[in-house]
C-alpha cells in the first residue's frame, strides 16, 4: 500500500485545485487599499517595517501586466490589528508581536483555555500526559492544537491524542523545525505515531492504515497566525 501525503486536508488532491482555491482568497493591491482607506506609501512602509510579511505581496501577471495581490483574510485582519495597535504601541513592540516569537512565549495554562483556541478534549488530553504543567510554551500550545485539529478532522480518540502529545514533547524537545508530516497509523486495532520528513512516499503493510495525517509545518504556521490575529 502506498500512500503519499502532500495536501494533507482541506478535501484537495491536486496542486490545480489548490491553486484555485487559494486564488479564490486574494484580493488585488488597488481593490485591498480602497477597501481598507489606505495609501499606497503606508502600505510598504508597514512592509519595510516588517509588520507585513512580504510573502503576502503575491505578483501575478494578468490581462493588463504585472498587478500585486494579497491573501484577502491575512492582510485584512493584520491591517485591523496594526491600525488597532499603532496608538498604543511601538514599531518595535508590534515588529516583536507579529513575529511570534515563539522562543519567549509562555502562558499560564489556565489563561490558554480562556482563549478557546482549542476544545475542552484537547485540554484534557494534555493535562493527562503532563498533570504538573500550569506554565505553556508554545510547543506545549502547538501539540494541542494539533491534536484538538485532528479529533475534530479524522475522529482520533483520546488514548490516540495522548500519544500524538507524548511524541510530539519528545521531538519538539530536541528539534527546532517542525517541517515534518505526522502521520497516525492503526495496524489490528494497535495505534502507533511516526514522523516523516517532507513528503516523502510512505509504504504501509496491507492491515495498516493511516487515521490522521498533519503537514506540522501548516499547523505552526496557522497558530502563529491565530496567536498574533
Amino acid at each position: 500500500m502506498s500512500v503519499t501525503l502532500l495536501f494533507y486536508n482541506l478535501g484537495i488532491k491536486d496542486k490545480k485545485e489548490v491553486q484555485a482555491a487559494m486564488d479564490d482568497k486574494l484580493i488585488s493591491k488597488k481593490d485591498l487599499l480602497s477597501k481598507e482607506g489606505i495609501s499606497y506609501g503606508t502600505l510598504y512602509r508597514w512592509k519595510r517595517q516588517g509588520l507585513i510579511p512580504e510573502s503576502w505581496f503575491i505578483h501575478k501577471a494578468t490581462e493588463i501586466g504585472q498587478a500585486t495581490f494579497f491573501p484577502e483574510e491575512k492582510i485584512t485582519a493584520r491591517i485591523a490589528r496594526i491600525k488597532d495597535l499603532k496608538s498604543e504601541l511601538s514599531v518595535d513592540q508590534m515588529q516583536e508581536l507579529f513575529s511570534a516569537n515563539v522562543e519567549s512565549f509562555k502562558i499560564p495554562l489556565k489563561d490558554f483555555k480562556e482563549l478557546e483556541i482549542v476544545g475542552r478534549m484537547s485540554v484534557t488530553a494534555f493535562t493527562s500526559v503532563f498533570p504538573t504543567k500550569d506554565l505553556l510554551d508554545f510547543n506545549d500550545v502547538f501539540g494541542m492544537y494539533v491534536v484538538d485539529h485532528l479529533m475534530k478532522l479524522s475522529g482520533i480518540y483520546l488514548e490516540d491524542a495522548k500519544q500524538v502529545l507524548r511524541l510530539l514533547c519528545k521531538y519538539l524537545s530536541a528539534e527546532a523545525s517542525k517541517e515534518y508530516q505526522l502521520i497516525l497509523l492503526r495496524k489490528m486495532g494497535v495505534p502507533m505515531t511516526v514522523l516523516v520528513r517532507g513528503e516523502d512516499e510512505i509504504l504501509l503493510e496491507d492491515n495498516a492504515e493511516i487515521i490522521a495525517c498533519a503537514n506540522l509545518g501548516e499547523f505552526e504556521e496557522a497558530l502563529k497566525d491565530q496567536l498574533i490575529a
